[in-house]
């Protein structure tokens, strides 16, 4: 339960804490960018990794809302969700919970089998990753002219990600949308 607080209280609450403290100088400017990391795990989730993914999923979610509340402020918000980036990140730190369910222990091996396997092998460079997060917040070099996107993936992984979790969700709505609509009013 401590990791699952900790977790949300830094990754969620963190960042909105830092939200609240500039808003009220770039309302008073009429300008001002809020970018947020977030995690492409927020677009689909991931076995053992649901409190993470759920709290990426809920910055995602208060960015984006953020994001058309302030927009009319002249304030812009992001959330930068990166793939896997070539960082230490993965290499000898640790990656598995304190807490560990038996019936859980095929799948954690898996994953950090998964971990071993592409630790130090990443593809995504931190260095350009961090450059395109520059021009973008800038809006300069291969951003000047583009808007901030609400969300800006970062990575073929961060690219690949949504769009296979986009067409699940469309193939969902497809085959559940006629009952969905069942749910409403004759009137409506």
């Amino acid at each position: 339960a401590k990791e699952t607080f900790d977790q949300f209280n830094t990754l969620v609450f963190g960042a909105l804490t830092v939200s609240r403290a500039v808003l009220p100088f770039f309302r008073s400017q009429r300008s001002g960018v809020i970018a947020n990391i977030g995690s492409v795990v927020a677009w689909r989730g991931a076995s053992m990794l649901g409190v993470y993914a759920g709290a990426k999923a809920a910055l995602a979610a208060l960015s984006l809302s953020l994001r058309t509340e302030v927009a009319p402020l002249g304030i812009e918000v992001t959330v930068i969700e990166p793939g896997y980036f070539r960082t230490d990140i993965l290499s000898g730190r640790r990656v598995t919970t304190d807490a560990s369910i038996e019936d859980y222990a095929p799948m954690t091996h898996q994953n950090a089998a998964h971990i071993a396997a592409i630790a130090g092998k990443e593809p995504g460079d931190p260095r350009q990753g961090a450059q395109l997060i520059v021009e973008a917040l800038t809006k300069t070099g291969r951003c000047e002219g583009r808007s901030l996107p609400a969300r800006m993936p970062l990575g073929k992984m961060a690219v690949d990600i949504p769009e296979l979790a986009l067409a699940a969700a469309k193939q969902e709505l497809h085959a559940w949308g006629q009952l969905a609509i069942s749910t409403d009013f004759v009137d409506a």
